[in-house]
């Protein structure tokens, strides 16, 4: 090749540089703008040159085709057309109208440039917008994740989950859904949907999981009636969590009343007794309750009076609270009722913020008055007495049988079987037999 040729091939390359390659390189730069803007936390920015893009866009397809007039965006972008409604209940469908990655990819970047600065009803329709321009593919569980995030953020419970399921069923791999669908699904009436997901979590995860997923389990479980798997979940959680008494407590009360496993329901209330403080005065009685009612079941009538006798000790501790209660609202009411007869009479204004302060403070003691009184009938009073009773009765000790029998008529349990053991009683004890 000589001189001459290689000069016009430069001049050539040259020309068809300005003319093909510089814009088209310039092209992606353009193309790519947006991205990089919204990357770089620029939303406002971002989203001026895609809306300016879209509305380029749909100026030519108006003029090229007929559309279908509420479902593409026209020239007004900003124009909000409320595909919310066509979508909300929708999981993995949509209104697809044709595959262009261009739109669908403007519109992404639209709808996440609206979340950047928090106007969601605009950005939830540019997201649906994206997705009718596209087939979906796996990798759109991504958009459907985003979708449902903001669902979460303005507070729409039904969208929330909708579309998290929807990006579940889109990817399934990604098995973090499912720890997020649980969790939500947990204090909702779908019980065993949420099951599935933790367990599903706990299979796949390859990540140390949160002994709370355990205890959330467990508690899933008992509300469906499935009290094997919940003493199992409870155990686990325990495993990691030893020092949390209350579930030791609940996992005993489980294995005694639901599966009747007394060997770890026993277990189990030791360990929460060592555990849960001394001022836990309803608990600790409950669990010395059922220690008791485990010793009865199995005969040992000493065993029993002693644990009946220590949930009494609790009774009476809450009686003490009580009375003490009464005490300091009788005073309160009192000091009132002083406050009241001055604002009236003398109209002594300053002391209004002292009688309103009190009249605050009367009605909390009276919610925890109403409180303890509460848990002293949890403690089962006359239930209590009249076991301690039937266990010195087994024993043959009939003066201490007859001293609880009798303890229980203020209580008014089982008054009528009272009266009939008292009786019994009495007349074995002057028999001699």
């Amino acid at each position: 090749m000589n001189i001459m040729q290689i000069l016009k091939f430069q001049n050539l390359f040259i020309i068809y540089s300005i003319f093909f390659i510089i814009p088209c390189i310039y092209a992606q730069q353009d193309k790519d703008e947006y991205v990089s803007l919204y990357s770089a936390g620029n939303y406002q920015k971002s989203l001026e040159i895609v809306i300016k893009k879209l509305e380029e866009i749909n100026s030519a397809r108006v003029e090229d085709k007929r559309v279908p007039t509420g479902f593409i965006s026209t020239k007004d972008v900003e124009k909000e057309i409320d595909l919310i409604k066509f979508y909300r209940n929708r999981k993995a469908i949509h209104f697809f109208i044709e595959d262009n990655p261009e739109l669908s990819k403007l519109h992404l970047y639209a709808a996440r440039c609206y979340v950047g600065i928090k106007k969601f009803n605009s950005a939830l329709n540019h997201y649906f917008q994206s997705l009718r321009f596209k087939y979906l593919e796996n990798k759109d569980d991504e958009v459907f994740y985003e979708i449902s995030q903001i669902y979460k953020k303005i507070g729409d419970f039904k969208g929330y989950c909708t579309f998290l399921e929807s990006a579940y069923t889109l990817n399934p791999i990604k098995y973090k859904y499912s720890i997020e669908l649980a969790d939500s699904l947990y204090n909702t009436v779908h019980k065993k949907k949420a099951i599935y997901h933790y367990n599903r979590y706990l299979k796949l995860t390859d990540e140390d999981p949160d002994p709370k997923i355990f205890l959330k389990l467990g508690n899933l479980n008992e509300d469906i009636g499935r009290y094997l798997e919940t003493e199992k979940n409870y155990i686990k959680y325990l495993t990691k969590k030893s020092d949390d008494g209350n579930i030791h407590y609940a996992l005993g009360y489980i294995a005694l009343i639901r599966t009747g496993n007394y060997a770890l329901a026993q277990s189990s209330f030791d360990k929460a007794l060592e555990i849960i403080p001394e001022k836990e005065l309803t608990i600790r009685g409950k669990a010395f309750e059922y220690k008791a009612d485990i010793a009865m079941n199995e005969l040992e009538y000493d065993r029993a009076i002693s644990f009946y006798q220590e949930t009494i000790k609790y009774q009476e501790q809450i009686l003490t609270d009580i009375k003490q209660k009464n005490d300091e609202i009788y005073a309160l009411k009192n000091r009132i009722n002083e406050l009241k007869s001055s604002l009236i009479k003398e109209q002594n204004f300053d002391k209004y913020d002292e009688y309103e302060n009190l009249l605050e403070k009367k009605g909390e003691k009276e919610l925890d008055l109403i409180e303890r009184e509460n848990n002293y009938k949890k403690l089962d009073p006359g239930k209590t007495r009249w076991n301690i009773a039937l266990a010195y009765e087994k024993l043959n000790k009939w003066e201490d049988a007859l001293k609880f029998y009798q303890s229980t008529i203020p209580f008014d349990y089982k008054s009528r079987d009272v009266q009939m053991k008292i009786l019994r009683l009495q007349l074995k004890i002057k028999r001699g037999y």
